[in-house]
């Protein structure tokens, strides 16, 4: 890796779930939680599938601005009861699920090294599709608030990732600005992070720890199969 007085970067976006926090390992424990504690047995794994197949769904939809976050926090669990023909309450199972994830708060392998070498030679910030507070609280869990010098949250933003004016928002609220051609976005979702930067003009990098097939026409700057490669880029 190059010196850092010699990065070809002065600003790095990252994405949070699955390129810094491990979401899906939050997910799966904090559903196996509140499917116990609502009283809902069977086939977990099976209904975690089902549900994972609607959330995804709705946060497409959320992310085209067809739904509201509102609409999207319940209706995901309505549906999962209704897929799977559960007895349950929706609303009681969102509210179960918003307070257990942020508790169960786990890193990718090799963030933790990834931040603590690059903090204080550039930037970081989040940009995250998502519902505020859940992020916040599941951001100082993590134990890696203290290195990020701003999240942005789509709900809070009014704009979601591949949207422009959610990178824009975010360069607003920087102290300094910064050129274009010096910002790297570093996400796992080509439909969000990847093709967002293209919007916004800026390089990206793809991670991309199960090595997929990029079958879109959606093209990154630069793509790594473990975030501490990054290192090599910038």
């Amino acid at each position: 890796m190059a010196p850092f007085s010699t990065m070809k970067y002065d600003l790095l976006l990252f994405d949070a779930d699955d390129t810094l926090l491990d979401f899906k390992k939050s997910e799966d424990i904090s559903f196996q939680i509140i499917l116990k504690k609502n009283g809902i047995s069977g086939d977990i794994k099976t209904f975690h599938e089902s549900y994972k197949v609607i959330n995804n769904l709705l946060w497409s939809q959320y992310a085209e601005g067809l739904v509201s976050k509102d609409f999207l926090k319940i209706e995901r669990f309505r549906k999962f009861l209704e897929v799977n023909k559960l007895e349950g309450d929706p609303v009681e199972l969102c509210e179960d699920y918003l307070t257990t994830l942020p508790s169960q708060v786990f890193l990718i392998k090799d963030t933790l090294l990834l931040l603590q070498t690059l903090f204080g030679n550039i930037p970081l910030v989040i940009i995250t599709n998502g519902i505020g507070d859940v992020q916040h609280k599941r951001l100082a869990n993590s134990g890696i608030n203290q290195f990020i010098e701003l999240m942005v949250v789509s709900e809070e933003a009014g704009f979601s990732k591949p949207d422009k004016r959610i990178f824009d928002y975010t360069l607003s609220l920087l102290k300094t600005s910064v050129n274009e051609s010096n910002i790297l976005m570093i996400g796992d979702k080509l439909e969000t992070d990847i093709l967002g930067a293209n919007n916004s003009k800026i390089d990206s990098c793809w991670f991309n720890p199960e090595k997929s097939t990029n079958s879109t026409s959606i093209e990154p700057t630069y793509e790594i199969e473990n975030i501490i490669d990054l290192l090599e880029i910038i």
